[in-house]
């Protein structure tokens, strides 16, 4: 039996990656996809049958989400439409306790929905400017808290991960009901977020949708498919 679940993104073709690895990694999801510029009442009928929310990677969000003027941001670039959508769609998945998945921007924008604040340009340091064949290679270590849902899902408190991104949590406003799970050991930039209790709400700063497709044999390939995977196991205990 399938379990359909809303993904959010930037376009059709902006989301191939993830709905690869999810063929691989969680065979029986079937996905809505949640677009800039979907009817109000599609994304209303999407999510009340949703039994999971993911929230991809994407362009920066506005900065007027959290309350500050552009600083550093690439402004050229910016999604207001898709800013919206994913609040609207992060309000329904809450009013329901469903699970969410968060990757990137999507990590980022799940801190702005909760009331927390982004860095605007934190640099290149954790900025992979490989070729899209190559994005699976790992980039930095992250540690990951021992205690946290995230270390028992990924089974190590150390992984490495292949981060690409030039905005970071703002560590001072993490957002209310979030815990960080991850830091880099290079900089302490926050690279993992999750909600404490049962409901599996867990964000990442890397690209397992791309890990998930790499080499065989190799743990950051184990370790994105158990990510995926625990959230296919969330979404299929949520009763329809």
């Amino acid at each position: 039996m399938s379990i359909r679940i809303c993904m959010t993104g930037s376009s059709e073709r902006g989301v191939t990656a993830y709905l690869d690895a999810l063929k691989v990694c969680a065979a029986d999801l079937e996905v809505s996809l949640l677009l800039p510029g979907q009817a109000a009442g599609e994304l209303e009928a999407a999510m009340a049958a949703a039994r999971g929310l993911l929230v991809t990677g994407g362009v920066d969000i506005h900065p007027r989400e959290y309350g500050r003027d552009p600083a550093g941001t690439e402004m050229e670039t910016v999604q207001p439409e898709r800013d919206a959508l994913e609040r609207r769609a992060l309000r329904h998945a809450d009013s329901r306790e469903i699970p969410i998945l968060a990757i990137c921007r999507g990590m980022q924008m799940l801190a702005v929905h909760c009331g927390g604040g982004l860095l605007q340009d934190i640099g290149q340091l954790h900025r992979d400017g490989r070729l899209q064949e190559e994005k699976w290679r790992p980039f930095h270590a992250v540690e990951v808290d021992p205690a946290s849902r995230l270390a028992r899902v990924l089974g190590a408190s150390r992984v490495e991960v292949n981060s690409r991104h030039h905005q970071a949590i703002d560590p001072s406003r993490i957002g209310s009901g979030l815990s960080v799970t991850a830091r880099s050991p290079l900089d302490a930039t926050i690279e993992g977020l999750e909600a404490p209790g049962e409901r599996f709400v867990i964000g990442v700063q890397w690209h397992p949708e791309n890990m998930a497709l790499g080499p065989e044999a190799t743990p950051e390939r184990a370790q994105a498919r158990a990510l995926f995977a625990a959230f296919a196991e969330a979404a299929n205990s949520v009763r329809g």
